[in-house]
């Protein structure tokens, strides 16, 4: 995990005179908090600083640091005290030590019961305490689960002071050190980069005629066509195998049909594959008759897109459907009309054609058959399905750019900045680019990212400008 460091805001640590000032008082620089710096996680903060007590007058007294955060809502954290010494007091104590328990059973000695009861020997090149005059530094992990409060308000760092001469103990002035506050870190959005489709891969955004080669099947007659979204159809009148402009919204739709192939033919990035096209005819009449005739209209509108957009015949799939029973059964069953459940009862059941259509034609004197010739067969005469499949020279930039982005996702940032060094000169890898080096810590670079790719129109870059100008 990443540290985001936050430099502590330092108050000076000037101290005030105590007001039993004596020779051996110290002075207002003998002091000194110094190289405070905080790194927060989002569970973790490390904490560090120098602490250090300058020589006074005398050397017989000892100074005891007693570091603190704090909040204005009551909230204190105490770490580990340190004792600092001067000469005499240390060799005194040294002597309290050795006799204790030994000739005079338990020391009187006040300070050295301090330092017995907060050791601070991991601070200590002795491993006992400091001298005055020496640095202690200190290094502390607080955890969120031990003091959650410290993520979620404003502290102080300041270090409370004891001098204790051969006498008396002096409460000195405190030193303030700082302000601590937990930011969350800023994590530049992104988002991955649309693959770049060709002219198919535009046209098919308002056009759902077009698919994706990978989404091709031949066709079979248990298919319902009639619910497959974005097939086209050109209708012909009854009987009819004639193409015909002015027949119902021939016309629109065959011109959308050739505009279509020809804008992706003439694309050097995309291709057209297949161009599918399903022939199929109403009930009406025998089924050898209607089979010819679906035949019929299904080439004849295979002939005018070849005529118009000179396709090889290579291009085409042209498939006989015949006679629409699988539309047919498909349109009755979200129909509601008299006998309907009757008449699909006999498209179930009975397996010759013929007599198929002559049992439903005569089913209840015919009424249930009337309203089927009136609102469901019209949509049966027509060319029937009609879709174009295409396909497009890989887009490798797009690929890295998004396989760049889920690295990111993972904040695995120097992995993703290798894979978007070898794309950086695509446009579209420029915000992704700039959220990798800012997270890496080349924050200059990612903010010249972010501007490129915010001049370019991309919406994540300009969110990340605005957050960073403020």
């Amino acid at each position: 995990m990443k540290f985001s460091t936050v430099i502590l805001y330092v108050a000076s640590a000037t101290l005030l005179m105590p007001a039993y000032a004596n020779a051996q008082d110290l002075s207002a620089a003998d002091s000194t908090i110094s190289g405070m710096k905080a790194e927060w996680t989002a569970e973790n903060l490390r904490l560090s600083f120098s602490l250090k007590e300058a020589k006074g007058e005398g050397s017989a007294y000892a100074v005891f640091d007693t570091p603190r955060i704090t909040t204005a809502e009551g909230d204190t954290l105490l770490l580990e005290s340190m004792a600092f010494r001067g000469k005499k007091n240390m060799r005194y104590v040294e002597r309290e030590r050795h006799f204790a328990g030994k000739k005079r059973g338990k020391t009187n000695d006040r300070m050295a019961r301090k330092l017995q009861s907060s050791p601070k020997s991991w601070l200590a090149p002795s491993g006992k305490e400091m001298a005055i005059g020496e640095t202690a530094e200190y290094n502390v992990n607080i955890s969120r689960k031990s003091s959650p409060w410290l993520w979620n308000r404003t502290a102080r760092l300041e270090v409370k002071r004891e001098k204790d001469g051969c006498c008396s103990t002096q409460e000195l002035t405190a030193a303030h050190a700082g302000v601590l506050k937990y930011i969350e870190p800023f994590v530049p959005t992104f988002a991955a980069v649309e693959d770049n489709t060709g002219k198919a891969g535009e046209l098919q955004k308002n056009n759902p005629v077009l698919h994706h080669i990978s989404e091709y099947k031949p066709y079979t007659k248990d298919r319902i066509l009639r619910k497959e979204k974005g097939a086209l159809y050109v209708h012909f009148a009854l009987d009819k195998s004639e193409l015909n402009n002015d027949y119902r919204s021939n016309a629109q739709t065959l011109d959308r049909i050739v505009d279509i192939t020809r804008q992706i033919m003439a694309d050097t990035t995309s291709s057209v594959k297949i161009i599918q096209i399903v022939g199929l005819a109403s009930i009406e009449g025998s089924v050898k008759h209607n089979e010819t005739l679906a035949g019929a209209r299904a080439e004849a509108l295979k002939g005018y897109i070849q005529k118009r957009v000179k396709a090889d015949d290579s291009l085409f799939e042209v498939a006989n459907g015949g006679e629409a029973w699988t539309e047919l059964r498909s349109q009755i069953e979200d129909s509601k009309f008299e006998g309907r459940d009757e008449m699909l009862e006999i498209i179930n059941t009975e397996k010759d054609v013929n007599k198929r259509e002559l049992r439903i034609k005569t089913l209840m004197n015919g009424r249930p058959y009337a309203y089927v010739k009136e609102h469901l067969l019209s949509d049966q005469r027509n060319s029937g399905y009609l879709r174009i499949f295409y396909d497009y020279v890989p887009d490798s930039a797009a690929k890295t750019i998004n396989e760049a982005t889920e690295l990111i996702g993972k904040e695995r940032y120097e992995e993703a900045l290798k894979m978007l060094n070898t794309v950086k000169g695509d446009r579209r890898a420029q915000n992704a680019l700039g959220v990798a080096l800012y997270m890496t810590g080349d924050k200059a670079a990612g903010m010249d990212c972010f501007r490129k790719a915010a001049a370019n129109g991309n919406k994540e870059a300009e969110e990340n400008m605005r957050h960073l100008e403020k």
